[in-house]
């Protein structure tokens, strides 16, 4: 009788870590790729000088490629600044800033878990801005 508990147990303990193993690596990966769509998405406006037309263009046709699910949620304020709408079936948030030394972009993603039940209320954002953009119209003395 004390060792069918205690290999019950065992079982137990072994279930449980690799439970826990799996959750580590999807959650992992799900990390990753969604610093790889936030850096993508900065590249891409620092590019065009902007948010611009054909950035929005560029950006959904990379998150398709990337596979970065689509969901209809509304951005909301980042520090006191409203989002700029970007049309897209893709949730991305686009914030811009302006300053006396030109204007920056800052951009929030959002890493989701595909899982049944967790997937509607897990969802962490990521945030990142891109460098100082300078005017291309301004004449530099």
């Amino acid at each position: 009788m004390k060792e069918a508990i205690g290999n019950s147990m065992v079982f137990t303990i072994v279930i449980t870590f690799t439970s826990v193993f799996i959750l580590l690596f999807v959650g992992s990966i799900a990390y990753s790729k969604g610093f790889k769509v936030r850096n993508r998405v900065i590249d891409i406006i620092e590019k065009h000088g902007g948010f611009t037309e054909d950035a929005k263009k560029e950006i959904d046709e990379n998150l398709a490629a990337v596979g970065y699910q689509i969901v209809d949620r509304e951005c909301k304020d980042h520090n006191g600044v409203s989002a700029l709408a970007n049309n897209s079936a893709y949730r991305y948030c686009v914030y811009e800033y302006n300053i006396s030394k030109g204007n920056y972009y800052g951009v929030k993603v959002f890493i989701h878990f595909d899982f049944p039940l967790v997937s509607e209320f897990v969802e962490i954002p990521l945030y990142g801005e891109t460098r100082i953009l300078f005017d291309k119209n301004e004449v530099k003395g």
